[in-house]
């Protein structure tokens, strides 16, 4: 019976119903039990926990299940494995500042102890794939990519370890070592190789990487269709595995961005990530671009009061951008065009007070086109000459619109 229970959390575990298995685990815990029997208990519960992403909870019950276990029980190769695993995992998902190196070392000797004692494991393809990782976490990137390698080729009882080992190998290739098409490749791969019978959220991740590897390699409109097979896959897995969903969303808007006429495609994937994202409490670059991407989007199909919004929320995001004197423009671009005139004017006289303050230099024609413009919509004709005059000294000969300002400066002189 007790066997029969064990093989079942297993399985469990391994189809990833956490909850039920943790339920089992817990009604056995809470029986009397022999202290090795207990520590058994606790070893599943450990397996448990880590699979749920609780590495602290899981290495707590994984120092329990050793007080109770047999002298040299806890040196067999499986539960080195992992006690590392739970190092790793610990490591990974500590906050930003937090990550404590500690960990990754722990994990690394836990692993070479393994491969030294233990060398016809058959879970050493894990064992190197994990070593790779924890590479990867220190820069040693040709290191890593030995590590891979070597997993590919060595026993594993893990049935995705080939495809999550050629993903690795296409991460290093593209970010690494900048080789497109060796990276594109390995993520082929990756896919080909990735098992039927498992959840295919893993794919996101390898598709969104292989997207961006197509990206950079110019081939805009395969990249595109990639990216539309992650969002596809992530918006069709259960709400526990809908984490890459977002990232998905902003590859498939930001490769849209850059093809003509779909603007629309533009603001319905970015408006879907803004709601699939923890709205940020300070600056954050990424919600900066995506604002940025919207309000570009937002202009072009003339929906201008949008745009200016989203432009407003660029800088709210992101008050350092380095084209914020665009941004302002774009601004009062976007608020001419809705008649809003006196809005116009402001935005860009505090535009030129600012760069004034700053000492830069303003040197985009446009800028002064715009405001003469407002400025000659509202009746102020000599302020209108003075703009339209300071655009036609900026202006290049090949300017599309320079018939247009020479004409209204015309008009602006003799209104003045």
């Amino acid at each position: 019976m007790i066997q029969n229970q064990r093989q079942l959390i297993s399985t469990l575990l391994d189809k990833g119903e956490i909850k039920r298995a943790e339920m089992i685990v817990a009604k056995h815990l809470r029986s009397q039990l022999p202290d090795e029997d207990r520590s058994s208990w606790l070893v599943y519960r450990a397996r448990a926990r880590l699979a749920s992403a609780r590495p602290e909870e899981a290495l707590n019950d994984l120092f329990t299940a050793q007080r109770f276990a047999p002298t040299g029980n806890f040196e067999k190769p499986e539960l080195l494995e992992l006690q590392a695993d739970c190092y790793l995992a610990r490591f990974e998902m500590a906050s930003v500042g937090f990550a404590d190196r500690s960990d990754t070392r722990q994990a690394s000797q836990l692993y070479l102890q393994i491969l030294d004692r233990y060398p016809g494991y058959l879970n050493t393809g894990w064992v190197y794939y994990q070593l790779g990782r924890v590479a990867l976490t220190d820069n040693q990137n040709e290191q890593a990519e030995i590590y891979f390698r070597q997993a590919l080729f060595a026993p594993s009882t893990v049935k995705t370890l080939t495809a999550f080992c050629y993903e690795r190998l296409g991460f290093i290739a593209f970010y690494e070592q900048r080789d497109y098409a060796n990276a594109l490749g390995f993520l082929r791969k990756a896919v080909d190789t990735y098992p039927a019978s498992e959840k295919r959220t893993w794919l996101v991740q390898v598709y969104i990487l292989q997207s961006k590897v197509l990206r950079e390699m110019h081939d805009y409109a395969q990249a595109l269709t990639i990216a539309e097979q992650a969002l596809s896959i992530a918006l069709n897995s259960t709400p526990e595995d809908r984490h890459s969903v977002a990232e998905a969303l902003l590859t498939a808007g930001e490769l849209t961005s850059g093809l003509e006429g779909r603007e629309r495609d533009v603001v319905n994937y970015l408006q879907q990530f803004l709601q699939n994202s923890r709205k940020p409490l300070g600056i954050d670059v990424t919600w900066a671009r995506v604002h940025e991407m919207l309000g570009d989007a937002y202009m072009k199909i003339g929906q201008y009061e949008n745009a200016a919004q989203s432009y407003k929320a660029v800088l709210d995001y992101n008050p350092y951008h380095p084209w914020g004197m665009s941004l302002h423009y774009r601004i009062a671009c976007s608020n001419y065009l809705q008649g809003k005139y006196e809005e116009t004017i402001q935005t860009l006289t505090h535009l030129l007070k600012d760069a004034e303050v700053d000492g830069e230099v303003v040197n985009d024609y446009r800028i002064f086109d715009i405001l003469g413009s407002a400025q000659f919509a509202t009746g102020r004709y000599t302020d209108a000459s003075k703009s339209y005059g300071k655009a036609l000294e900026l202006a290049p000969a090949s300017a599309d619109n320079l018939k247009k300002i020479k004409t209204y400066y015309q008009f602006a002189m003799e209104l003045s």
